[in-house]
């Protein structure tokens, strides 16, 4: 379902990311020196005088007379976007979209409305990793010559996009440009395709998205498990102590390491007060998951962790992790359940 530019920028807004002040009209209105926009699902709206600068009164009777029931490209026009009028110092593109159950991002340094004559080289496309996207990002920047400032609020920005993305099931995200004015950066026009509902929950959807075994409940407490057994154990332990799951993922013989990282990148985007990963390496290896977890590590998060590994490689996994403070090892299942339930309710 692609959403208009005003329901894209609502969006947007519910996340603090920064865009200009406006305003929504569906009949004539005049304000001097502000930005008209048609609303409309057309990448061609500046091209047809769709986006104008409004200077006097006249030229605005002669907007609305002109677009007022009309259509672009075959789009009827209901609504207009009134929106402040900024100096542009730089403008970039950037777009985050979902393809074969991988996320993409593009960003490039020449944004505006000649995007499409663009050639590929001032393109930079990722196939999102976490060990490697802030990286990308910077260096392209860097080689773009912006400052590290600038860099650090535009990996920012990447990052509430993403985080978007999981909470509002999006598709597509395409901000066409993001502005540099004054040291600060804008939102100018964006486009989001959203995911119709269907007959798929969310943790049907989360389950395909991360080829993990998901079920959504409500808690505090996020448990990653590997095997049904070992899952259903957990659960009957936490329900015997009256203590409520947010979430339970059982991890899959099959999933790999990007999997792994975007589960990790997901829980991130959770209010979690425990995450509780309880593992036996027999189906997944403890250190295929261990090189997630210590990259986790290095991330922002606000919860406790409590781990408990068994089996393949779980000594070798024990002392790389045993020197994080903000993680606690126990082997024992039932002492788990109860430190778990402890911080939970700090």
């Amino acid at each position: 379902m692609n959403l208009y530019e005003y329901e894209s920028k609502k969006i947007l807004k519910k996340f603090n990311l920064s865009i200009l002040n406006s305003y929504l009209v569906n009949n004539f209105f005049y304000l001097n020196n502000k930005i008209y926009k048609i609303q409309v699902h057309s990448g061609y709206r500046k091209k047809n005088k769709g986006v104008v600068l409004i200077n006097n009164y006249f030229e605005c009777v002669f907007f609305f007379n002109k677009w007022k029931k009309s259509c672009l490209l075959k789009k009827k026009i209901k609504n207009f976007l009134i929106e402040d009028f900024i100096l542009i110092e730089k403008e970039l593109y950037f777009s985050l979209f979902f393809s074969n159950n991988n996320f993409y991002l593009i960003l490039s340094e020449k944004g505006g409305i000649e995007i499409e004559f663009q050639k590929k080289i001032n393109f930079l496309k990722l196939k999102i990793n976490l060990l490697l996207i802030s990286y990308s990002i910077f260096d392209y920047l860097s080689n773009c010559f912006f400052s590290n400032n600038f860099i650090k609020k535009i990996i920012k920005i990447f990052y509430n996009l993403y985080k978007i993305f999981f909470l509002k099931k999006i598709l597509l995200i395409e901000i066409n440009p993001l502005i540099i004015n004054n040291k600060n950066i804008f939102i100018l026009d964006c486009k989001i395709i959203i995911e119709k509902k269907n007959i798929q929950n969310f943790s049907e959807k989360i389950s395909f998205l991360l080829k993990i075994n998901y079920i959504q409940l409500k808690g505090k407490i996020c448990c990653i498990v590997n095997g049904a057994g070992l899952a259903l154990k957990t659960l009957d332990c936490f329900c015997y102590n009256n203590a409520k799951c947010f979430n339970f993922i059982d991890l899959s013989g099959q999933i790999n390491d990007i999997q792994l990282n975007k589960l990790f990148n997901f829980i991130l985007t959770k209010k979690i007060k425990i995450l509780f990963i309880n593992l036996f390496g027999g189906i997944v290896s403890c250190k295929k998951i261990l090189n997630s977890i210590l990259n986790y590590m290095y991330l922002n998060f606000n919860h406790k962790i409590i781990i408990r590994i068994d089996g393949s490689l779980s000594n070798f996994s024990k002392k790389k992790l045993i020197k994080f403070k903000n993680l606690i090892i126990i082997e024992n299942l039932n002492d788990c359940i109860k430190k778990c339930i402890i911080l939970s309710n700090v």
